[in-house]
C-alpha cells in the first residue's frame, strides 16, 4: 500500500538528473512553508524567514549549479536553531508540522553535500508523514490501531491518494524538463491538493 507507493516514488526521484531531484525536494518543502508560518504566529518562536532564505539558496542553487561551501555551513546553523525540538512543544500538532518542514529542507541542503537521493526520499516520506499525522488528528483514529491497519486507514485516504498521484505528476513534469525554471516551481506549486490545515491551530493552548 503505502510502502509500494513509496518505492514507486523513490524509483522515479532516482532516475532523475542530480538537479531534478532537488527541484522536486524544493517542490515539496516549498508547499510546507505555511505550516511553519502558522507554527511561527501560534507560538511566537522560530523565524520563517531562515526557511524562505534556505528555499531561494537551494533555487539559486540549482541555476547556478554551484553552492558555496561557507554558505551551505551558515544555513545549516540557521536551519537547525530555528527548527523546533518537540520536547519543547508537547502536544502541539504545529510544532510537528514546523518540524517536519525545517527537516525537509535540511534534506535538500544534505543532498547538495553528497548528492544521494535518500535524502529527496526522505522529503517524500516526511511529506505523507505530515500528512499522516493531520489526518489522525482529523480524523480521530482509534489510538490502539496496528500499524498494519493505520496503513489501510491512511492509503485508502482521497487525501493520500492525491498526494501519492501529486507527487507521481510533479515527478513525471520534471523528467522531461531540460531546464529548471521559476514556471516550473510555479505551476506544480498551483497543482498542490488542497488540504485544510487550519483545524491543527485550533488545538494548540
Amino acid at each position: 500500500m503505502m510502502q509500494n507507493a513509496q518505492r514507486q516514488i523513490n524509483t522515479k526521484i532516482q532516475a532523475l538528473p542530480l538537479y531534478h531531484q532537488l527541484a522536486f525536494g524544493i517542490i515539496l518543502s516549498e508547499r510546507y512553508l505555511p505550516n511553519y508560518f502558522a507554527f511561527y504566529l501560534a507560538g511566537n518562536w522560530g523565524n520563517p524567514m531562515v526557511l524562505l532564505n534556505g528555499i531561494d539558496l537551494l533555487k539559486s542553487i540549482i541555476a547556478q549549479k554551484h553552492a558555496d561551501p561557507e554558505e551551505l555551513e551558515l544555513i545549516d546553523n540557521l536551519i537547525e536553531s530555528v527548527t523546533p525540538d518537540l520536547e519543547d512543544f508537547p502536544g502541539n500538532p504545529l510544532a510537528s508540522l514546523a518540524l517536519d518542514v525545517s527537516s525537509m529542507i535540511a534534506e535538500c541542503f544534505a543532498f547538495v553535500r553528497d548528492e544521494q537521493p535518500r535524502h529527496i526520499e526522505l522529503c517524500s516520506a516526511i511529506s505523507f508523514s505530515s500528512l499522516e499525522m493531520f489526518l489522525q488528528v482529523q480524523e480521530q483514529f482509534p489510538h490502539d490501531l496496528s500499524a498494519m491497519e493505520l496503513d489501510v486507514q491512511f492509503s485508502g485516504h482521497a487525501l493520500v491518494r492525491e498526494e501519492v498521484e501529486y507527487q507521481l505528476g510533479v515527478l513525471d513534469a520534471l523528467k522531461p524538463e531540460p531546464r529548471i525554471s521559476s514556471k516550473l516551481f510555479i505551476e506544480n506549486t498551483l497543482k498542490v491538493p488542497k488540504v485544510d490545515w487550519s483545524g491543527l491551530g485550533k488545538m494548540v493552548g
